[in-house]
C-alpha cells in the first residue's frame, strides 16, 4: 500500500510510520514522506460487521471531503482493503470536550454545515431498527438463550423511534459515530473515519453524542438549536427517544461482535454500560 502514499510512488521508503490508536475494528498508520504527511487505513472485513458499506462510506466520505468536513481522500484500494487520506494536524478532542457549552455549540454548527449538504441519491435511507434488527439475528443465530430478552429490546426501540418522529424529518448526510477520537480541531473542526456514516435523520448525530456521552445530556437544548434543529421543530424529547434507540444499536453492536471473537475489556465495559441504560428506562424488559 505504500506505493500510493504521495512521495512513495517511485519504491522511496517514508520517512517513518506509526501505528495510530484509537480505532476499535481498523488499523491506521501515519505515514510520514516528502510530500507530507498522510493517514493509511487497512479495514476489517465488511462480512464481520452487517452495518458496514464501504461503496456508501466512500461517497459520504468524498462528499463531505468537499466541503471541508473530512480529511480529502488520497487513494482506495479496489478492494476496499485500504484507503489513504491527508493528514489533517489539529487536537483530536476527548470525552471532557462534549460536556462543555463552547464546544457543543461548534459542533452543533459543524454537524449543520454535514447536514446541509446534498445526499446522493443512491444511497437509501438509514433505518436504525433495519440494522439492529441484523445484529440481533446475529447475537440470537450463536446465542440462542438471549432471543426473548433481545426481543423485548428491540420491541421497546421500535416504541422510541416512533416517538421520536424521526421518519418525518428529511433525511441528510450523517456521520453516525461521533466518538471523541472522530473529531478533531484544526483551522475547523473535522469529523474522520466515516465508515457508519448514513443517509438519514439528521437527529441521530445528536442521539449519538447523547448515547456517548450521557452528561452532554443537560445540553441537548444547546445542540439542538447549535444544529439549526429547533427550525425543523426537534425537541429534547424527541432527542431523548432517539438516544434510547442509538443506545440499543451500540449495545447489540458490541455484543454482536463478542459472540464471534475475543474482545478486550473496555468493550465490555461499553457494552455494560449501554445494556445498563437501556435497563434503566425500561425495567420490565
Amino acid at each position: 500500500m505504500l506505493a500510493h502514499v504521495p512521495g512513495c510512488e517511485d519504491g522511496e521508503p517514508p520517512y517513518s510510520q506509526e501505528l495510530l490508536g484509537g480505532g476499535s475494528v481498523n488499523r491506521s498508520f501515519l505515514v510520514r514522506t516528502r510530500r507530507g504527511r498522510f493517514v493509511v487505513r487497512l479495514n476489517e472485513n465488511t462480512a464481520a460487521d452487517p452495518g458496514l458499506d464501504r461503496e456508501r462510506e466512500l461517497l459520504l466520505h468524498g462528499a463531505a471531503a468537499q466541503a471541508g468536513i473530512a480529511p480529502p481522500i488520497v487513494f482506495v484500494d479496489a478492494d476496499r482493503s485500504c484507503l489513504i487520506t491527508e493528514f489533517v494536524e489539529g487536537r483530536l478532542w476527548t470525552s471532557h470536550y462534549f460536556s462543555r457549552m463552547r464546544d457543543l455549540r461548534s459542533l452543533g454548527a459543524r454537524l449543520r454545515n454535514l447536514h446541509a449538504l446534498p445526499a446522493p441519491a443512491s444511497i437509501p435511507r438509514f433505518d436504525p431498527l433495519v440494522v439492529a434488527r441484523r445484529y440481533a439475528d446475529h447475537i440470537v443465530r450463536h446465542e440462542p438463550v438471549e432471543g426473548v430478552r433481545i426481543h423485548a429490546l428491540l420491541e421497546r426501540g421500535a416504541e422510541a423511534l416512533e416517538r421520536s418522529q424521526s421518519a418525518r424529518r428529511t433525511p441528510c448526510i450523517i456521520h453516525c459515530d461521533l466518538h471523541h477520537g472522530n473529531v478533531l480541531t484544526a483551522d475547523r473542526v473535522y469529523f474522520i473515519d466515516w465508515e457508519y456514516a448514513q443517509v438519514a435523520d439528521p437527529l441521530i448525530d445528536l442521539a449519538c453524542i447523547m448515547a456517548y456521552y450521557p452528561r452532554s445530556a443537560v445540553h441537548g437544548g444547546l445542540l439542538i438549536t447549535a444544529a439549526g434543529l429547533d427550525e425543523r421543530g426537534v425537541t429534547e424529547k424527541m432527542l431523548s427517544e432517539l438516544t434510547h434507540v442509538f443506545n440499543l444499536l451500540t449495545y447489540l453492536w458490541y455484543r454482536a461482535r463478542r459472540v464471534t471473537r475475543p474482545v478486550p475489556a473496555t468493550d465490555l465495559q461499553v457494552e455494560s454500560s449501554a445494556l445498563r441504560r437501556l435497563v434503566s428506562l425500561a425495567p420490565d424488559a
